[in-house]
């Protein structure tokens, strides 16, 4: 079988449940390199009843997304890091990375954009005018995936769900930054692999990791554990039990939204982990990961959603884009 058909297996395996995950954070709270939002989940629509998606823009393989405090949106893929703009009555899609990579987990940390890619190594771009990736950091890891910066300024990162390259080797990598170079990782250590069968996607909240994962006792799962005062991992425990094969996912305050890749669903999960709401199954085309907007580009209460589509496809219809889904009017 050849990697593109065996990899659209792979995709076909998890809408149907099983157990192994395809790969490729109060409510004024926000965390670092997050959406910074300031708005009451309860206000949020997320259902198919009261909004509605618009597509925005075709972004192969889009995995995740990610706001700086000053609003730019930068959303990874397949091929490329991209930065979002609003150019006329439309948007436009701006590659960061003078190649192609399938890129992965995003973080910033001070004016330092940082990117997962599935070539293994980690990189780097300065948030100028006109940021350039470059690979920085050699991770020696086959599914570097979801990806998160503590307060700390020090970077978690998944390897996981599953590889194309190598097997399975689920867990939890830390990764610290020279204070006088951000581009040089001075120390990179296994972080935890305690519980996690297919990790994904990866946030920080409330001095705690939380990550998706498929469930050890069930289909899919967000497990969550604690950051301890001399940095290491503390127990991990299950915080969200889910319905469907989760991909990447973000908090708004203590809420969590949710991206259910196997239903095509986003949902919106309250401060214990139990779902509150939810949009129609298959109403997006497998989606990766979805964010409160952040102005200028996105008002508060707009949800911006990568739609990833089948693992190795980068064309076609299904999946590939940056979708909003925002309230439909009068609702």
């Amino acid at each position: 079988m050849n990697k593109d058909r065996r990899n659209i297996a792979i995709r076909t395996w998890f809408t149907c449940g099983f157990l192994f995950v395809a790969a490729c954070s109060s409510d004024r709270h926000t965390e670092p390199g997050g959406s910074g939002a300031t708005i009451d989940p309860a206000s949020l629509c997320v259902a198919s009843d009261c909004g509605e998606k618009t597509v925005l823009l075709t972004i192969p393989s889009a995995e995740n997304l990610l706001f700086a405090d000053d609003g730019r949106l930068f959303v990874s893929g397949g091929t490329n890091v991209f930065e979002i703009s609003r150019t006329g009555d439309g948007y436009a899609a701006t590659p960061l990375y003078d190649g192609s990579c399938n890129f992965t987990g995003l973080a910033i940390v001070g004016d330092v954009l940082y990117a997962n890619c599935f070539d293994g190594r980690l990189y780097a771009a300065q948030l100028g005018a006109h940021p350039a990736l470059q690979p920085i950091h050699d991770l020696g890891l086959g599914a570097p995936n979801g990806l998160a910066a503590d307060a700390d300024g020090a970077l978690y990162l998944v390897n996981g769900p599953l590889s194309t390259s190598s097997l399975p080797a689920p867990k939890i990598v830390r990764l610290l930054l020279d204070p006088q170079d951000p581009f040089h990782v001075i120390d990179q250590s296994d972080w935890t692999s305690a519980g996690l069968l297919g990790p994904n996607g990866l946030q920080i909240h409330d001095g705690a990791v939380y990550v998706s994962n498929t469930g050890l006792g069930g289909l899919g799962e967000i497990r969550r554990y604690p950051i301890e005062a001399d940095g290491s991992a503390g127990t991990g425990t299950q915080f969200a039990s889910l319905p469907s094969v989760p991909d990447d996912f973000s908090f708004v305050g203590d809420e969590v939204l949710v991206a259910y890749y196997g239903t095509g669903q986003i949902a919106l999960l309250d401060a214990d982990g139990q779902p509150q709401s939810s949009t129609a199954v298959f109403s997006f085309s497998f989606p990766s990961q979805v964010k409160v907007g952040k102005p200028p580009l996105f008002s508060a209460d707009d949800l911006l959603v990568t739609e990833k589509g089948i693992l190795g496809d980068n064309s076609s219809p299904i999946g590939n884009r940056l979708s909003l889904f925002r309230r439909k009017p009068g609702a």
